[in-house]
């Protein structure tokens, strides 16, 4: 599957988990934002659990490219040093089950990944073949 179609995925399944929780937390809570211990939370959507199975399926190397536009999306990371950044992209985290934990509980996951994207299309550069520096482990 294309890295492309990866993050379109995403996006969709991101997306519907962000709006359902923007609508239903604050029917349940009536200082919402705010949660008050004790009140009774939303439950997960269906869509939570299939980006989160989405998201295990995938290769460690699928993982860190999506990280890497996650890091961009919340300007962490320029999208003009996208090469020299991949690195400290992939050193925020401990692995891929961290990654994983982390995109799950970025509730404007999608909103990240989409600015990431269109940060990445104003420099004309293509998503299905990011500009990242494979590192040659010698032996």
């Amino acid at each position: 599957m294309k890295f492309s179609a990866v993050l379109d995925k995403v996006i969709g399944l991101a997306s519907k988990v962000y709006d359902y929780y923007s609508a239903e937390l604050p029917k349940r809570h009536p200082n919402y934002p705010l949660v008050n211990p004790g009140e009774e939370t939303a439950p997960p959507p269906p869509e939570e659990g299939k980006l989160r199975e989405f998201l295990e399926t995938l290769s460690e190397e699928t993982i860190e490219q999506l990280m890497l536009l996650l890091h961009i999306g919340r300007l962490e990371i320029s999208a003009d040093r996208i090469a020299d950044d991949y690195e400290k992209s992939k050193s925020a985290y401990a692995g891929k089950n961290d990654a994983i934990a982390e995109m799950m509980y970025t509730a404007p996951l999608a909103d990240y990944l989409l600015d990431a994207r269109e940060e990445l299309l104003k420099r004309k550069i293509n998503i299905d073949k990011l500009p990242i520096a494979k590192v040659k482990v010698k032996r």
